[in-house]
């Protein structure tokens, strides 16, 4: 069987004994020149990443500042609006003369507080009688059996626990 450290994985080529980049001068700054390469272009990805990350967070700081600039405004037209309102009811409230209101409605439109043989009283039985129709008899019977339930399985949890 052949020694699997002498030959290259899955050819038949044999493993040099030696490095090639080391003795040769052109192959070694080449070598050399690929890894700072590589190198350079890490720390351009990373310093790219970097910064896109920090616009990322700029625009995200920038977007909920307006946001919150919005807001306040809004919230400034509604205190301004709800100051309004409560100085519209109460120059309505001040404005309001019953004793106006009662000379207007006597005079203008011949209202006048009843007498005494245009007052009526009704009698009203002293068992007052709701009718339940039969669906909602129905509806409730349901709707008390889905309680009673919870509140049994909760009990039951609770003894379970206990």
């Amino acid at each position: 069987m052949l020694k699997e450290h002498n030959y290259i994985q899955g050819t038949a080529a044999r493993k040099l004994e030696y490095d090639v980049y080391e003795e040769n001068k052109v192959l070694s700054r080449k070598k050399k020149q690929r890894k700072n390469n590589k190198a350079k272009v890490k720390v351009v990805l990373c310093a790219l990443i970097i910064f896109a990350t920090g616009c990322l967070a700029m625009y995200r700081s920038a977007k909920i500042t307006e946001t919150n600039y919005l807001i306040h405004k809004q919230s400034k037209v509604y205190d301004d609006i709800r100051d309004e309102n409560i100085r519209l009811k109460v120059a309505i409230e001040n404005d309001i003369n019953i004793q106006g209101i009662k000379l207007y409605v006597e005079n203008e439109l011949g209202m006048h507080n009843p007498d005494d043989h245009q007052i009526t009283y009704v009698k009203i039985p002293q068992r007052d009688i709701t009718i339940v129709s039969d669906a909602a008899r129905i509806e409730e019977k349901k709707n008390s059996n889905v309680v009673s339930n919870i509140l049994n399985k909760v009990g039951l949890m609770i003894g379970v626990l206990y």
